[in-house]
C-alpha cells in the first residue's frame, strides 16, 4: 500500500480491514491519492471499478459483495466496517449451527 494512502485519514491506525480495502482501491484506481474518508467516485473511482473492487473483495474474503455496496458505503472506513460486521455475522452464524 502507498503511503499516501492516510493523507486526509484520522490519525488513528488503520484496521486490518480497513487497510486491505485501502490495497485494493489503490490497485484498482492505480493511485494511492485518498485518505479513510475520501468517496471512492470522488477520487476517482466509477462504476467498472466499483465492480473490480467488489471482485477482488470477494477474492480476499471469499463472500460475494453486491455491486450496490461500493455506492452505499463509498469510503474504505464505511466499506471495512460493512465488511467487518458481515465477517462477524458469518462467525456467529457458524458458532450456532457449526
Amino acid at each position: 500500500m502507498g503511503e499516501n494512502v492516510l493523507l486526509n485519514a484520522d490519525t488513528n491506525e488503520p484496521t486490518p480491514t480497513e487497510s486491505q480495502v485501502a490495497e485494493v482501491w489503490t490497485e484498482v484506481l492505480k493511485h494511492d491519492q485518498f485518505g479513510l474518508d475520501d468517496n471512492f467516485f470522488a477520487i476517482g473511482g466509477h462504476s467498472m471499478f466499483a465492480t473490480l473492487v467488489t471482485y477482488q473483495l470477494r477474492d480476499i474474503w471469499g463472500v460475494e459483495f453486491p455491486l450496490s455496496l461500493i455506492f452505499e458505503h463509498s469510503t474504505v472506513r464505511e466499506l471495512a466496517s460493512v465488511i467487518d460486521r458481515a465477517k462477524a455475522d458469518a462467525v456467529d452464524s457458524d458458532a450456532v449451527t457449526g
